[in-house]
C-alpha cells in the first residue's frame, strides 16, 4: 500500500487539507494512494447497501400487490427499480478507478430515486404523503449522507437532489407555505448534521490511513535497518519471534582483514578524513562480500570480518572467500592510490567449525564464536602485507585459478605452528 510515497511532514494539519466539502491530502501522490485504499471499501459498502435496496423493493413490490393493492404502475416501479439497482450492484464491484465510481453511483442513486418518488411516492394519497414527506426524506438523506461509501461532494449532490424532490410535495398536496418551510428547514437541519458526520467520518478514516501509512513506512525503515545490520535470514527469524538463535556450523570459511599501519597513519589525520577513508574501503568490501555470496560479520577498528557458510550452509566457501580477499586486496589498493594513501591490506583465511548466534536486546550482534575464528585472526596477524594467506585445509580447496605459495610453519601466538600458504589469482 502506497509504499514508495515518502511522508516527510507528521502534523495532520500539514498533511490534510480539511476542506469543509473537499478534504484532501495536499501530497497527490498521498491522495493517489488513499483514493486507491478506497476502492474495495466503496464495492464493499455500497454493495451491501444495493442488496439491501434491492430486498426492500421486492418486499414492498410485494405488499403493493397482495395488500395495498396499489396501481400496477407502482408495482412495475418497484420491480424497474429493483432490475435497476441489480445493475447498479454488478457495475459497483467492476468499477476499477473509485473517482469514476462514486459519481457513477451518485448519478445513479438520484435517477433511482427520482423515479422512486415520482413514480410510487408522489402517486399516494395527499394526506399519506403529507405523514411520511419528512420521515421519507431524512431516512434517505442520512442514508446516502452516513450509510453510503462516496466522496463527500458526491454525498452533497444526492442530498441536494433529495431537498429538491421535497420541494415538489407542497406543490403537489396545496400545503401551506408555513408549514412547508418549516418541515424543509427541519430536513436542511437534518441534511447539514448528517453532512458534519459525513466530514467527520471522511477526514478521520483519511487521517488514520495516513497515520497507518506513516506506521508502515517506519516498520519498513526498522527492518531494513534491521536486516542491514543481521544477515537477511537470521533478520527475518528475529521479526517473527524473540527466540535465541544459536547455530552449531560443522565447515564456516573465516576471512579477516587489517589495514597495515592504519593506527600510526591516522594519528596524523583529521577525523573527518580517517572515517572517511575507512568508510570508503568497508563500503568497497560491502559490495564485494553481497558479489561473493560471503556474509560481513562486523568491523572493529580498520579490521574487517566476513564468513562463508553462514548464516544457511551453501557447500563448500573457501573458493568463493579466496576470491572475495583478493577482490578486497585490488580494491583497497585503488582507492588508497586515488587518495595518494601510503597504506596496503593483509588479508588471513582459515576454515573449520564455529557456533554464530545473535547476542544483545538492544543492538543486535551476529557473531561467530571457537577455534577457527581465532586462528583465522592469528593467520591475518601473521601474514604479509598486500597478501591473502590461508591454512592448509583452505589451500587443500583451491583449484587452477589460484597460485598457491608455501610458506612453511608459521609459530602462532597460542596456536604453536601453523602451516600458512600464500595466495594469488593467476587471472591477475
Amino acid at each position: 500500500m502506497a509504499k514508495g510515497i515518502e511522508l516527510h511532514r507528521s502534523r495532520d494539519e500539514a498533511v490534510l487539507n480539511r476542506s469543509i466539502f473537499r478534504p484532501r491530502f495536499d501530497n497527490d501522490e498521498l491522495e493517489a494512494a488513499w483514493m486507491a485504499e478506497r476502492l474495495e471499501t466503496f464495492k464493499r459498502v455500497n454493495s451491501r447497501s444495493l442488496i439491501f435496496l434491492a430486498i426492500m423493493s421486492v418486499v414492498f413490490a410485494v405488499l403493493d400487490l397482495a395488500v395495498l393493492n396499489s396501481e400496477l404502475s407502482v408495482i412495475l416501479t418497484r420491480v424497474g427499480l429493483f432490475v435497476f439497482v441489480s445493475i447498479l450492484l454488478v457495475m459497483v464491484r467492476r468499477v476499477n478507478d473509485v473517482r469514476t465510481g462514486d459519481w457513477l453511483f451518485a448519478s445513479a442513486c438520484i435517477v433511482g430515486l427520482g423515479v422512486t418518488w415520482f413514480q410510487v411516492f408522489l402517486s399516494l394519497p395527499a394526506p399519506q404523503i403529507m405523514d411520511w414527506w419528512l420521515v421519507t426524506l431524512a431516512m434517505l438523506g442520512v442514508v446516502f449522507m452516513v450509510l453510503t461509501e462516496m466522496v463527500l461532494r458526491a454525498r452533497l449532490s444526492v442530498a441536494g437532489t433529495l431537498l429538491l424532490f421535497g420541494l415538489v410535495v407542497p406543490f403537489k398536496v396545496n400545503m401551506g407555505w408555513v408549514e412547508a418551510m418549516l418541515g424543509l428547514n427541519h430536513i436542511v437541519i437534518i441534511f447539514v448534521v448528517g453532512w458534519a458526520a459525513a466530514w467527520q467520518v471522511e477526514t478521520s478514516r483519511r487521517l488514520a490511513f495516513f497515520r497507518r501509512l506513516e506506521l508502515e513506512q517506519e516498520r519498513g525503515r526498522t527492518i531494513d535497518l534491521l536486516r542491514n545490520m543481521l544477515p537477511t535470514t537470521i533478520a527475518d527469524r528475529l521479526l517473527r519471534s524473540a527466540e535465541t538463535i544459536a547455530e552449531r556450523h560443522p565447515a564456516v570459511t573465516v576471512l579477516f582483514a587489517d589495514i597495515v599501519g592504519f593506527t600510526p597513519w591516522a594519528s596524523g589525520r583529521d577525523a573527518e578524513e580517517v572515517v572517511e577513508v575507512l568508510d570508503q574501503i568497508f563500503t568497497a568490501f560491502d559490495k564485494l562480500c553481497d558479489t561473493h555470496g560471503v556474509e560481513k560479520i562486523k568491523t572493529i577498528g580498520d579490521a574487517y570480518m566476513a564468513v562463508g557458510g553462514v548464516p544457511s550452509t551453501v557447500g563448500p566457501t573457501a573458493c568463493s572467500v579466496v576470491h572475495l580477499a583478493c577482490d578486497m586486496l585490488i580494491a583497497a589498493t585503488d582507492i588508497t592510490a586515488q587518495r595518494g594513501t601510503p597504506l596496503q591490506l593483509r588479508i588471513g583465511v582459515h576454515e573449520g567449525p564455529a557456533v554464530a548466534g545473535v547476542i544483545g536486546r538492544k543492538k543486535f550482534l551476529y557473531d561467530l564464536w571457537g577455534d577457527t575464528v581465532n586462528t583465522a585472526a592469528r593467520v591475518e596477524a601473521n601474514g604479509i602485507a598486500g597478501r591473502v594467506q590461508v591454512t592448509k585445509v583452505v589451500a587443500k580447496q583451491l583449484g587452477a585459478e589460484f597460485d598457491v605459495e608455501a610458506r612453511g610453519e608459521i609459530e602462532m601466538k597460542g596456536k604453536g605452528s601453523v602451516e600458512a600458504f600464500l595466495v594469488s589469482r593467476i587471472d591477475l
